[in-house]
């Protein structure tokens, strides 16, 4: 998988392509249950592979198992790689395309920023007699 843009330019999708690859990928039902069943899958292939039975051998030829988990292995990867790469485009496509504005709104709405009015802690009085300006 060495050139992974030959198989899928994530930099060509619309937003709209973007967002299904990472709603099919992101899914739990991906993440819980079929990632882990071709993981499984590739692991009980390996193991026949390690069976040097003539009988398994009728039953699963060598090639066709060998086949079997580079194809397993290619995958795994390739989900793995449009994960990636979905998260990055879409990442930089926001950054790119968001106002200050809606930066300043979604810190917000997240708790790293706080508007000028609001304060994370009532103000404590200043002591009566205390002068700013004189304060080194």
């Amino acid at each position: 998988m060495s050139a992974f843009k030959e198989v899928l330019d994530v930099g060509s999708l619309s937003d709209h392509e973007i967002g299904h690859i990472e709603f099919v990928l992101a899914s739990p039902a991906y993440l819980d249950h079929f990632a882990p069943y071709l993981t499984r899958m590739r692991d009980s292939l390996n193991s026949a592979l390690l069976d040097p039975s003539q009988a398994r051998k009728d039953q699963l030829p060598d090639d066709f198992v060998r086949g079997g988990i580079v194809m397993i292995d290619g995958l795994l990867t390739l989900f793995r790689k449009l994960i990636d790469e979905t998260r990055i485009e879409r990442m930089a496509r926001v950054q790119t395309e968001r106002t200050p504005e809606q930066t300043y709104q979604h810190m917000r709405e997240t708790g790293k920023a706080q508007h000028s009015g609001q304060t994370a802690q009532p103000a404590e009085p200043t002591p009566a007699g205390y002068n700013a300006d004189e304060d080194f």
